[in-house]
């Protein structure tokens, strides 16, 4: 028997539905991105500034300190709870206990290899995040998806004109190190269906609680009360930087909520091709040869590869539902 004529409409607008799943990004993507990019480049900026004034572990507890602070204001403002719930909180603790190894590990593999190397294994980020999406998410890639990322890896590694001679084993494990609590970071976070700025307030609160009694124990309060600098200065700076680093990682919750696991890790790495090319190329002024010239459009080149097979590949698994 043939099926009515509403029947019809409706077959076909329940299989148009799954052909042409939503590509375009929300408004309020877009609105946060450029916040998430601009924030970073000025918070990766100031923050040498302030390591040139201030031994590292005190940089690390003093942004943390206002990063804190910040959340903590912005939380009560909204009536937004400052504790996970009692269940969670082991879970919390941890990750503020893994983004603060992440950031010490990197800070400390700096020591041993060149920030471009080391910035290079952290743009890996999206080869690590696609077992992680796997077991987590249970999301599912093809080899035409995960191809553009290689050529995302290598690229970067061209734009910021990294030299593997003479690597140092120990500075490429805390940097590999750093990377792999990045990740696990991003993945518990997103795993917990929580308000982005709860969830940034929690990891920066636990990991500022981590570092609190090392910090102590250190001589930490010595150091900064020993000083000879300008104070007014140092203090305009330390603000600046934590609210920069505030502003960043809230602006990152966000986008990490928004956005499937491997795409947010994809554009993580976008967003560190924009520091290099603002702060080495604009600011600093070091020369863009024509190896990092190529670099970059690999990188970009490699984003849209990988937004267009992934929606591809959304569009199939879409259709095969409909089957």
């Amino acid at each position: 028997s043939q099926s009515s004529p509403a029947h019809q409409s409706n077959s076909v607008s329940e299989e148009m539905s799954y052909k042409m799943p939503p590509l375009a990004p929300p408004p309020s993507l877009m609105a946060i991105l450029p916040v998430w990019f601009m924030t970073s480049i000025l918070f990766n900026f100031l923050t040498p500034l302030l390591v040139n004034m201030v031994d590292n572990q005190d940089v690390t507890f003093l942004e943390l300190s206002v990063t804190v602070s910040f959340g903590f204001a912005i939380l009560r403002h909204q009536g937004l709870p400052l504790l996970p719930p009692v269940s969670k909180l082991p879970k919390w603790l941890l990750l503020g206990m893994l983004h603060l190894i992440g950031c010490r590990c990197f800070v400390w593999g700096l020591r041993f290899i060149p920030v471009s190397l080391a910035q290079t294994i952290r743009a890996s980020s999206p080869l690590v995040a696609v077992p992680i999406s796997c077991m987590v998410f249970g999301e599912r890639y093809s080899w035409q998806v995960l191809l553009p990322l290689l050529v995302i890896l290598f690229g970067f590694a061209l734009s910021v004109g990294v030299d593997v001679a003479g690597t140092n084993l120990a500075g490429c494990g805390a940097a590999l190190a750093s990377l792999c609590c990045l990740v696990l970071v991003n993945g518990g976070s997103k795993s917990e269906n929580n308000n982005p700025l709860s969830m940034q307030f929690w990891v920066c609160m636990f990991a500022w609680l981590s570092l609190l009694p090392m910090w102590l124990y250190s001589g930490g309060p010595g150091r900064l009360g020993s000083l000879d600098c300008d104070r007014w200065r140092l203090a305009g700076l330390v603000l600046a930087d934590g609210a920069m680093y505030y502003i960043e990682q809230a602006a990152q919750s966000q986008v990490l909520k928004e956005l499937p696991f491997v795409s947010f890790a994809v554009t993580d790495t976008l967003r560190r091709l924009a520091i290099v090319c603002v702060s080495g190329f604009l600011i600093q002024g070091n020369p863009c040869t024509p190896q990092n010239g190529l670099g970059i459009l690999l990188v970009l080149s490699g984003a849209i590869s990988y937004n267009i097979m992934n929606a591809r590949s959304s569009r199939t698994s879409s259709v095969k539902k409909s089957d």
